[in-house]
This record gives structure tokens, sequence and C-alpha cells, in this order.
């Protein structure tokens, strides 16, 4: 589970049978790496998928956030080929996620 959530997108899985299923992308607030300058931006995509928080890290907490929203958009693609359905968010009708999906 993430501490401190300090942004969160809702999505739908809508099934090739017709049932739907809320996905969540949850973000947490960039920490400092302990020993280190560095930051990471911890995330969890729940709903489908293993539910595991990951991590994130870069130079400072912008780095570590810019690199998270990157993730997410890579994780969110692996996660719709591997899907009965198609994933859907409300706030494109063109069918992205919202997400910068990162160069094959």
């Amino acid at each position: 589970m993430l501490e401190e959530i300090i942004a969160q997108r809702e999505l739908t899985w809508l099934r090739a049978d017709g049932s739907n299923t809320k996905v969540s992308v949850l973000l947490g607030k960039p920490v400092r790496v302990a020993d280190s300058s560095n930051c990471e931006c911890p995330y969890q995509i729940t709903g489908i998928g293993s539910h595991k928080v990951r991590r994130a890290c870069g130079v400072d907490a912008f780095q570590a956030i810019e690199l998270a929203l990157l993730m997410i958009g890579a994780d969110l693609e692996a996660l719709r080929k591997s899907l009965d359905g198609t994933l859907h968010w409300e706030g494109d009708d063109t069918g992205g996620l919202g997400f910068p999906i990162p160069p094959p």
C-alpha cells in the first residue's frame, strides 16, 4: 500500500464478455532514498495485475515523478496486450490512457 497518494486515475477494464472492473492507478509522494541524494516515486496499479507497489528513482523528485509516469505507461501497455478486453479512460476518446508510452 502507498503511504501518501498525490494523484489517482480511474480506468475501466472492459472485458470481452461485457463485464467490467475498476482499475486504479495510484501515484505516491516522492521521497528521498536513504543515504543518497536521489529520490524515488512509488506507484501502484490495482484492479488488474499484481497490485505490487513499484518505485521509479531519479536524481530529484521531478525526475522520479517523470520516470514513474513512463513506467506506469509501459506497465499499462503490457497489461493491455495481455487482457481479454480493453482498458478505457474516460478522459480520452481515442483510446489513450493519459500516460506517456516509452518508445519501442
